[in-house]
């Protein structure tokens, strides 16, 4: 082999691991104050026959036993081979073989070297010398790796009793964090002959373990040693890869375990570091202004802990620079209780104002547990060839539990205290029902005092309040109408919309604000051709443009509390909202597909494991089948026939209902999963451990529901939920002047004097009185946030337009009836109380 050619490529490959180490051979001269010695590097190393490697040889000088120092300048060394198949060139460059006669060329010798060569430094002048060992053999033409079972701290596999799997079982397949495994290299000449490792027994042409480089493409899921020991670092999957003096492996896969549950839970705020006891359990008792710390455990698929921060890799492991895994601590009411980081996995919970809300924690694939692609098995060759099918060793990212969003248990936060804000009421006419009317009315929830009016450019026919409170849309036929909450300042036409033109608007009836207040949908079906129904989904602090889809039908959306998935439903049936598009959602069987043809309404669920769809059925979809690769477990919960279902949903202590009216009937479904938190409150956050796994792997177990019936009389058309009391209310029902109300539609026949309820606690019908002796019609309402009052516009031919105000707080939990009213001056067919 031609030496220049070769230097850049190979010229360091024989200084492995046993670089720095030493041998040494000493001698005192006449001068009795000075000592020499020598030093040889590498002492034990490799090379392919027909290579060269270099080895360095440096004297050292110690003065009266003081730390020896190389001698300067050096002398000349003289080396010499125990084997005349091994050349070494005046400069220290070992030939595994015959240099040429200027030292440019090492050819390789017919045969090899029996057992090691022992490579000798020598310094005449001083008597001192060294040697090392070299080991010659066949050129590696490829290295495979695989995975050693019987290796020290074998690292544990979901599916086996701690020891590497013979059949691929369990959800997922992967190394828990901080255990390891060693993988082993096996290089192959080119005559397709395996290369022996050198042992005591075995010494002619053998690789020593430490001859390897070993690296990993990504240190922040692994470290790896130089002999081959892999251990587990943050969630995700890399490849090992093992170099032997210019041959480099093929990559093995190491999968780090991903994240599968959460267990938050909450400890008392003493202004340093959370201490114990900590809690699973509801709070009740916060007053505004308190502060609360949340801590979250992070368990991954096999049940093992998460570290969070990871510490660094321990000696003998290549060193890496870990981040702290970003979970997401959400609340369901941000106005009511906000989340401040203190810690990687505590965050500490302020209560504003009173009211009622849910916490949990996420950890959102975007940063946390991302997809990883499809992934090899790093079995023994032997045991994966062995499975059946063989392609059972390629495990998918998603079986071993990547891509999916994670939630922890969901804990009720109760703040208490009296919160005033404003109810927000519009409609298209006059109180005349007739003529038409361009209003936005503010009235004081205390005074009932109409505090502001506002002129608007359009009809309206929705209003939605975002959830911080601060922006009210009102959508129309001719454009949506942005009002600030602030100073009551409308403007239409804020949002450009994608690929249109400068004067397209955004038309449509408002569905619904996500939790973040981010992102608004709306949609348009006033066309009677399906083709020409659109969707604008608004990002308003983001890109602050509007995206136009043609999706017909759509009139419900409901949004993860993260904003980590958005769905919504209607005629055409159900969609998410994947890569920047809307993607249908399919049935499983074709016996299914009908199921959620007919979506009047969808609820998430907010322990992030469901969402329902309900219309002529309810739909139970799971949030981790909303992949389009993939379809989800439709499952008909049988329930009333009596008419559509209306549904909400909300989590009391930490379990999610959903509350339902399907004609005059209340049905109240309880819906749990295997990854809830069942263990009692302990005094430390170690033990709160989930009963199973991934929350997309565990099984969401839906209880019939409980059916209370109702005096009702007429169609809902919206039920309106207090967290804070735990009831449900018809605060809309279908009417001449109820919103969307279709011509030859029935009316409702016999309206009530009453407000109708649900007590969800008690399963009981509440009915609420009027100041009305004659009967009303609610169109439209809202439940402040401390809980105290129920809003409820009405219109009817006797009373007039009227803004009705429950007080719903007197002989609580039992209700009291309607403590005050105000005649409005438009039909109030749309009313929202404002978050505060």
């Amino acid at each position: 082999m031609n030496r220049l050619l070769t230097l850049i490529l190979i010229g360091l490959a024989g200084l492995l691991a046993s670089c720095g180490s030493t041998v040494t051979s000493s001698t005192q001269p006449a001068n009795a104050n000075y000592t020499y010695s020598m030093v040889v590097s590498p002492t034990l190393f490799t090379v392919n026959s027909g290579d060269w490697a270099p080895l360095s040889a440096t004297v050292e000088v110690s003065f009266e036993n003081q730390t020896p120092k190389a001698l300067s300048p050096q002398p000349t060394t003289k080396f010499y081979s125990s084997d005349s198949r091994v050349t070494i060139s005046p400069a220290g460059s070992v030939c595994a073989g015959l240099w040429d006669d200027v030292y440019e060329t090492c050819a390789q010798t017919s045969t090899l070297p029996t057992g090691y060569v022992t490579i000798t430094a020598f310094d005449d002048t001083r008597n001192v010398s060294a040697t090392a060992l070299l080991s010659i053999h066949p050129r590696a033409a490829t290295i495979a790796l695989s995975a050693d079972s019987s290796s020290p701290n074998s690292a544990f596999w979901p599916g086996s009793a701690e020891a590497w799997p013979t059949t691929v079982t369990g959800p997922s397949n992967c190394v828990s964090q901080n255990n390891q495994v060693q993988y082993v290299a096996q290089p192959i000449d080119a005559s397709g002959n395996p290369i022996s490792s050198c042992s005591p027994t075995v010494t002619a042409g053998c690789v020593n373990n430490n001859d390897y480089t070993w690296s990993v493409a990504d240190s922040n899921v692994a470290a790896v040693s130089s002999y081959g020991y892999v251990i587990a670092r943050n969630p995700g999957v890399t490849s090992v890869y093992a170099k032997l003096n210019g041959t480099i492996s093929a990559p093995a896969t190491f999968a780090t375990c991903p994240p599968s549950s959460i267990v938050l839970a909450s400890s008392a705020f003493a202004g340093g570091q959370p201490l114990p006891p900590y809690s699973t359990a509801d709070l009740d008792t916060l007053t505004k202004g308190a502060q609360e710390y949340f801590t979250a455990s992070l368990f991954d698929a096999s049940g093992h802990p998460l570290l969070n921060p990871l510490p660094t890799a321990p000696p003998g492991f290549t060193s890496t620079s870990l981040a702290a895994v970003p979970l997401n601590f959400i609340t369901s009411n941000p106005l009511t209780g906000s989340f401040g980081s203190v810690l990687p996995l505590t965050a500490k919970l302020t209560a504003n104002t009173s009211g009622r809300l849910t916490v949990m924690a996420s950890c959102d694939p975007s940063t946390c547990n991302n997809a990883v692609p499809n992934f090899t098995l790093p079995l023994n060759p032997s045991t994966c060839s062995a499975l059946t099918p063989p392609e059972s060793c390629v495990v998918t990212g998603e079986t071993a539990g990547f891509g999916y969003p994670v939630y922890s248990n969901v804990i009720g936060v109760t703040v208490l205290g009296i919160s005033g804000s404003t109810v927000l009421v519009t409609g298209t006419t006059l109180s005349d029902g007739v003529t038409p009317v361009h209003l936005l009315l503010a009235y004081d929830s205390e005074s009932l005092d109409n505090t502001r009016t506002v002129e608007l450019a359009n009809l309206p026919n929705s209003l939605v309040v975002a959830p911080n409170g601060a922006t009210a849309y009102v959508g129309s036929s001719a454009g949506l109408i942005v009002v600030n909450l602030s100073t009551f300042t409308p403007a239409l036409q804020t949002y450009p919309i994608v690929g249109g033109l400068s004067t397209d608007v955004v038309t449509g009836q408002v569905l619904g604000v996500s939790p973040d207040s981010r992102y608004v949908l709306l949609s348009d079906t006033s066309d009677p051709n399906p083709a020409n129904q659109r969707v604008f989904f608004i990002d308003t602090t983001g890109t602050k443009v509007a995206t136009r889809y043609t999706i017909p039908g759509i009139n419900s959306v409901t949004f993860a509390a993260d904003d980590s998935q958005f769905w919504i439903g209607g005629s055409a049936g159900v969609y998410v909202y994947t890569a920047d598009t809307f993607i249908p959602i399919s049935a499983t069987t074709p016996a299914d597909a009908g199921l959620s043809t007919n979506v009047k309404a969808l609820a998430w669920t907010p322990d992030g494991q469901s969402y329902f769809a309900s219309g002529d059925q309810l739909v139970n979809y799971s949030t981790c089948f909303s992949h389009p690769t993939q379809t989800p477990p439709a499952l008909s919960l049988a329930g009333s026939t009596t008419g559509p279902i209306n549904l909400d949903a909300t989590a009391i202590e930490g379990v999610p209902y959903v509350i339902g009216l399907a004609g005059t009937e209340w049905l109240n479904y309880t819906v749990s999963t295997t990854a809830q938190v069942t263990v009692p409150p302990v005094a430390s956050v170690a033990p709160l451990t989930p009963a199973e796994g991934d929350v997309c792997l565990s099984t969401v177990k839906v209880v019939a529901p409980v059916v209370t019936s109702s005096t009702l009389a007429c169609t809902p058309q919206q039920v309106t939920f207090s967290p804070t009391l735990e009831q449900a209310f018809v605060t809309g029902v279908v009417d001449t002047y109820s919103p969307g109300f279709v011509t030859g539609e029935t009316s409702c026949p016999t309206p009530d004097i009453a407000i109708h309820g649900l007590n969800v606690a008690t399963n009981t019908e509440l009915i609420y009185p009027t100041l009305k002796s004659t009967p009303i019609a609610p169109l439209s309402g809202g439940v402040l946030n401390d809980g105290r009052y129920l809003f409820v516009g009405s219109f009817d031919t006797t009373n007039g337009a009227v803004l009705h105000r429950f007080d719903l707080s007197a002989d609580t939990p039992t209700p009291g009836a309607e403590d005050a009213s105000v005649t409005v001056t438009l039909v109030p067919s749309y009313v929202a109380v404002v978050p505060k």
